[in-house]
């Protein structure tokens, strides 16, 4: 039964509006940084006044630019930004749709009086939730490798790691959707509910920046890869950050789950 209810929130998820403007911003992010580094390979080697001031080991990567190289260099743009934090408030969207909106819409008092499970529902949007950040981050890694490899020149050298780097961003930014989709069940104003999302999202990834609130925060893997770029950082870390995700995840969960149980849909 989850997984009929699974597949309604993914057939739901792919004729969103929401999927073309992700695909829109990404593919226009990954363009134009790959034009700005594009502009300063030549620059560095006509030696203009601004890049004498470059470190070395970034002449290094702009010089020697290829698609595994533009992964790691993009992963702290999108996927890993801290205070303008994009993977976070396309997350609180989609989580305050499909809980908070579908809640007050009246779709969940449809489908819990056609199927007569609650339950069912809640373990479905949850795992959409873990599918759709799964989404985000395929997208980002494919559209990255794609362009980057055209402009610039293909690599397989290493791609596993990064892949690996930017899965880990995964079910952290899952289960701080979940966290502001119960949220939002109890929000009945749209625009609210994502203001606060988006909100508490900024606050998250700056104080995780700026502190060590990332050892026990929901994202902090955003604030570790900011301080520790991708081709420096170890899997300890993020293997730590994945476990504390996984926590907030599976409480939350549970939360959730007993809300769901106990909750009216009387939209």
């Amino acid at each position: 039964m989850t997984i009929k209810f699974l597949k309604n929130e993914i057939i739901k998820m792919i004729h969103s509006k929401k999927i073309y403007i992700l695909l829109a911003f990404v593919t226009f992010m990954v363009a134009a940084i790959c034009y700005m580094i594009y502009l300063d390979k030549g620059n560095i080697i006509n030696k203009a006044p601004h890049t004498l001031k470059y470190p070395d080991q970034i002449k290094m990567n702009i010089l020697n630019m290829d698609s595994v190289i533009f992964l790691k260099q993009f992963s702290i743009e999108f996927v890993f930004r801290t205070v303008v934090p994009y993977f976070a408030f396309f997350m609180v969207a989609f989580s305050v749709e499909i809980f908070g909106e579908d809640l007050f819409s009246g779709n969940m008092k449809y489908f819990a009086r056609l199927k007569k499970s609650k339950v069912n529902i809640f373990k479905a949007k949850v795992l959409s939730l873990i599918v759709y950040s799964f989404l985000i981050v395929f997208i980002n890694i494919v559209l990255g490798f794609i362009i980057s490899s055209f402009v610039f020149k293909v690599s397989f050298n290493g791609l596993g790691r990064v892949i690996m780097i930017y899965l880990s961003a995964v079910i952290p930014i899952a289960s701080f959707g979940l966290i502001i989709g119960i949220m939002s069940m109890y929000i009945k104003n749209k625009t609210i509910s994502m203001s606060l999302g988006i909100v508490i999202s900024i606050f998250l990834t700056v104080s995780d920046r700026l502190t060590v609130t990332s050892n026990f925060s929901p994202i902090g893997v955003l604030g570790l890869m900011d301080k520790v770029r991708a081709e420096n950082i170890s899997f300890q870390p993020l293997i730590m950050a994945n476990v504390v995700a996984c926590i907030y995840l599976l409480v939350t969960y549970f939360i959730g789950k007993n809300l769901f149980k106990t909750k009216e849909f009387n939209y």
